[in-house]
C-alpha cells in the first residue's frame, strides 16, 4: 500500500521540527534545516537514519546529501518507500 502524502508530511513534520526545537506547525518545510534551521551535521544524520529506520528503506549518502529540507524528505520518502 503506498503511503499518503498527509501522513508522511505530518511525521517528517514531526520528527524535523523535534531537531530544529520548535512546535510541529511552526516548521517551514521549505527551509533548509542545516543552513536556515541550524541543525548539525550530526542531526541530519540523525534524521536520516530515523527516516530509514520508519520507512524501512536505506538512503544511500548521496542521496542523503540531496535531502536538505523537509519538503526534499518527504519527496524521497514518498518516491521510495512503501
Amino acid at each position: 500500500m503506498a503511503l499518503s502524502r498527509e501522513k508522511v508530511t505530518r511525521e517528517i513534520r514531526v520528527v524535523a521540527a523535534d531537531f530544529v526545537g520548535i512546535e510541529p506547525e511552526e516548521l517551514d518545510l521549505n527551509k533548509k534545516l542545516r543552513m536556515e534551521y541550524g541543525i548539525t551535521s550530526i542531526e541530519a544524520s540523525e534524521l536520516i537514519m530515523d527516516m530509514e529506520d520508519s520507512y524501512g528503506i536505506k538512503i544511500p549518502v548521496e542521496e542523503a546529501l540531496k535531502i536538505l529540507s523537509s519538503q526534499d524528505a518527504i519527496e524521497y520518502i514518498l518516491k521510495n518507500a512503501g
